[in-house]
Parts: structure tokens; sequence; C-alpha cells
């Protein structure tokens, strides 16, 4: 599915929210999944999720890494849900994440990010950590570069919650926030 196409079908779709730290997005563009922490409200909505539901990606500030203010924090990527399951026995990332720290997942049949990631090399997040905090952080500069900013979102009524590790985005909201996502996908 190219950009146009993906509009089009995210135009007649709920758009939902996810939230993480850009260390997890970086997993994101290598696995095409997403994990979370296992609650009420992750489970209540993993169990809402539906295959083809259209999710956005807010980067939030960084949650392993010492905090870096050239990372923006907003809605970085796109994508659409493919499959969920929970995973018992969650493996370890081997880099941040522990094992059994985020066994709902959800995966992605197709996924959009909106910087540079041709810069981006497509490993994982174990392999990166080995060559370097300074690597993964060039790699998460790469990935949150050409952000839509809460700066952004606020000028065009779009805004959207930073609580809560995922939520629904208003039918209001979504169709403003789509003409942003389009303006980064051409």
């Amino acid at each position: 599915m190219d950009g146009n196409e993906f509009l089009e079908y995210a135009e007649t779709r709920e758009l939902r929210k996810i939230t993480g730290p850009p260390c997890d997005w970086l997993k994101t563009y290598n696995l095409k999944s997403w994990g979370f922490r296992q609650y009420g409200k992750t489970e209540n909505a993993y169990d809402s999720f539906k295959i083809g539901d259209v999710f956005v990606f807010h980067s939030m500030k960084q949650e392993y890494l010492p905090v870096d203010p050239g990372i923006k924090t907003g809605i970085i990527g796109a994508g659409i849900l493919s499959n969920k399951r929970i995973i018992e026995n969650e493996p370890s990332d081997n880099a941040f994440t522990p094992e059994g720290y985020r066994p709902i997942k959800i995966y992605f049949s197709d996924i959009w990010f909106f910087g540079n990631t041709d810069r981006i090399e497509n490993e994982s997040i174990a392999d990166k950590k080995q060559k370097g905090m300074n690597y993964i952080l060039r790699d998460i500069y790469n990935l949150t570069g050409n952000i839509i900013s809460f700066h952004e979102m606020r000028e065009n009524n779009c805004t959207i919650s930073t609580q809560g590790a995922v939520s629904k985005i208003s039918p209001e909201k979504s169709t403003r926030l789509l003409k942003l996502i389009a303006s980064r996908l051409h």
C-alpha cells in the first residue's frame, strides 16, 4: 500500500494513538510490531483492536537513555494492524526491555515513518546498543525527523492526548490530523 492508498483507507477508519519512547519506535521500525505492558487499560484496548485498525505513532521523551533536548516529541508515523497476540514468556530484547515486560503484541502489515529512514540500519535494538549510545541516538534523530509536533497539532486543532499507552482519536481531530500526515507522505 502506498501513501495515497493509506490516506484513502485511513479516512474510513477510526484512528488510535500509541505512545512510547523513541527506542521502542526503533524496535517497531525493525520488527513492524509494538508491545504493551499488561494491565487493565491495555488489556481492554487490546480486546477492542481489530485487524485493519489504523494507529498513529506518538514518540514521547526518552525512557531508557539520557534525556536529549534535541529529540522532539510528537507523531512520527502510522501503521495498519495485521495481527495481535499475547506472548507468554516474552523474551528480553537484550538491550532495554526485560523478559515479560510487554507481552501484549500488535503487528503491522503496513507502516510509515516520516523521518529519514533511509539513514537507519534495519537491525535489532540489541545490535544497535552494541554499537553504542551515539549510534542509537543518531538513529532516533533520523526516525523522529519530520515529526508532527505538538505546536503544529495545536495550530491545526488536532492535538492528541499524551496520556496513556493507547487511546482513540476523535473523528474531527482524525480528519485534521490526516491532512498533516498527508504532508509527510508526499
